[in-house]
């Protein structure tokens, strides 16, 4: 997620495809000589906000997935570090092993230890 490049709009990927922010929203200038706007004008402008919020939800959701990951690795980088202090077996098993498997079994025992202390 991030501009393009550095001049043009923000564009988040989603499954691969682009999905680009940053549409400018049309003005609405009531005519009121004529008596306001007009609902066509105030249809293809709600039809175009709608699209643009759209954009921007989709935006959010591929931030927030990257937010939790970077969460989950902090958590984890802080229970393995108090782990090699208070529980010096567990750490040691899950830094040295490199089976994927083993490492994910001694991070999910880990991760447990670490919530059932900070509570």
């Amino acid at each position: 997620m991030g501009p393009e490049n550095s001049g043009g709009p923000v564009v988040a990927y989603l499954d691969g495809q682009p999905v680009e922010i940053g549409q400018d929203l049309p003005e609405i200038t009531p005519d009121y000589s004529a008596g306001g706007v007009s609902a066509a004008d105030a249809a293809e402008a709600m039809a175009t906000a709608s699209k643009a919020w759209a954009d921007v939800s989709i935006t959010m959701e591929v931030a927030a997935e990257g937010l939790r990951a970077f969460m989950y690795s902090m958590e984890l980088g802080m229970a393995v570090h108090l782990a090699r202090i208070f529980e010096p077996d567990l750490a040691r098993r899950y830094i040295r092993t490199k089976k994927k498997r083993t490492r994910k079994k001694y991070e999910k025992r880990i991760m447990a230890w670490f919530r059932e202390v900070l509570g």
